[in-house]
């Protein structure tokens, strides 16, 4: 599903424009991305939990070459989903 597809979706669920669809998921993900950064975890209900984990430093192997290169320290987004949509989907 494309991010026009899910603004349309949500539009027809909830008889909302796509204006504010559009509007409402661009202060989500800045408010995600705010709370992330501050160390905080987010909370989807129903849907599963955003948490920010850094990343220590480490070497891998180049595949193409077989070098070895140095993989820098970086922080980055985790997802668990819930029990819920998993059994959903399952």
């Amino acid at each position: 599903m494309t991010k026009n597809e899910l603004i349309s979706a949500i539009a027809d669920e909830t008889g909302k424009t796509k204006t504010d669809v559009s509007a409402i998921l661009a202060s989500l993900a800045a408010v995600v991305a705010r709370t992330l950064k501050s160390g905080e975890d987010v909370t989807l209900g129903g849907v599963g939990k955003l948490s920010a984990a850094k990343r220590e430093a480490r070497e891998a192997r180049n595949p193409s070459t077989g070098a070895m290169i140095k993989v820098p320290a970086k922080t980055v987004v985790k997802f668990k989903v819930t029990k819920d949509l998993a059994d959903a989907v399952a």
